[in-house]
């Protein structure tokens, strides 16, 4: 018999799984961007395209039933693709103008944003006791960025620009998920037709930003990364399949059991593991407020699951 209570558990434990492993995401760029100088919406373009083909070839071989995603749907996963796209790129320009720890807590406006759009889109008035939740990890994520005062905030206009509209499509993100669930797409091939469409438009933007663009490539030729050592391919293609596709599969998973505005609620905890893990990784450390935040993102999702 089918138990709510149990299938929102499980939601829950599939949001937090897949927010470790996309927490992984920003060191594995840091890597990429910062110790082998690849522009990042090139590396982003690759990464998009190995997970569009290993599912491609994973579902022609074990489901080839689920590459067909309807007529009907077609649209709407692909402006699900171009949603990915444009957030992969705001988000790059956000922590260009903002830095990591500004951007990290403008993008996170997200939560407020699909709690709105969900009411707005018929999801049902989002009751008042979410609103701790939302405080503690909004709070917390702050913290663990390490922005403590407004002074933090004195940003560019083309900054608050690139801020706020990340957090736009990154709410975007969660609620057109949602859509697709309950369509009744299969995660799978969501995340196939997603990934594939960014792709094309990330190539798109690569062909022809004509070095305008920040975090392009500067001619076409650049795409293809000639010089680049086997080891980088290595590490884009696990940077694929781990943290983006498995990571990005388990949360799109979850989005059939719980709201979108649980689901980023809980995605605030990202920050919080990609700072644990940054210590035996990258031989950072957290100050006494960092720490302090990962308690508040803590109680903000114990609180959470209390009220679910």
């Amino acid at each position: 018999m089918y138990n709510e209570r149990s299938a929102v558990r499980v939601g829950i434990v599939q949001v937090l799984a897949g927010s470790a492993l996309i927490s992984l995401v920003g060191i594995f760029i840091k890597i990429l961007v910062v110790d082998y100088a690849l522009p990042v919406l090139v590396m982003g373009f690759w990464r998009n395209l190995f997970v569009c083909g290993i599912l491609l070839v994973a579902l022609k071989i074990k489901s080839p039933a689920l590459l067909r995603a309807g007529r009907e749907n077609i649209f709407l996963l692909g402006s699900y693709g171009l949603v990915l796209a444009l957030l992969n790129g705001i988000w790059g320009g956000s922590v260009f103008f903002n830095g990591a720890g500004v951007a990290t807590v403008l993008v996170y406006v997200s939560v407020p944003i699909t709690v709105l759009g969900q009411w707005w889109l018929g999801g049902g008035k989002p009751s008042a006791r979410i609103i701790p939740s939302i405080v503690f990890c909004m709070v917390g994520c702050a913290l663990v960025c390490g922005v403590q005062g407004i002074s933090d905030f004195a940003l560019t206009p083309i900054g608050i620009f690139l801020g706020l509209f990340s957090g736009i499509f990154y709410a975007a993100y969660g609620l057109m998920g949602r859509a697709c669930a309950l369509r009744g797409l299969n995660p799978f091939t969501v995340l196939m037709y997603i990934f594939g469409f960014a792709a094309f438009f990330m190539l798109i933007a690569n062909l022809f930003s004509g070095g305008v663009i920040p975090g392009a490539a500067s001619e076409p030729a650049q795409i293809l990364m000639p010089d680049v050592p086997l080891k980088v391919w290595g590490i884009i293609l696990t940077l694929a399949i781990g943290p983006t596709m498995t990571g990005w599969m388990l949360i799109n998973m979850s989005m059939s059991r719980l709201s979108p505005s649980v689901v980023n609620i809980l995605l605030t905890t990202e920050p919080m593991m990609t700072a644990l893990v940054a210590i035996p990784v990258l031989g950072e450390f957290m100050t006494t407020m960092q720490w302090a935040g990962c308690f508040m993102i803590i109680g903000g999702v114990v609180l959470l699951k209390r009220r679910n």
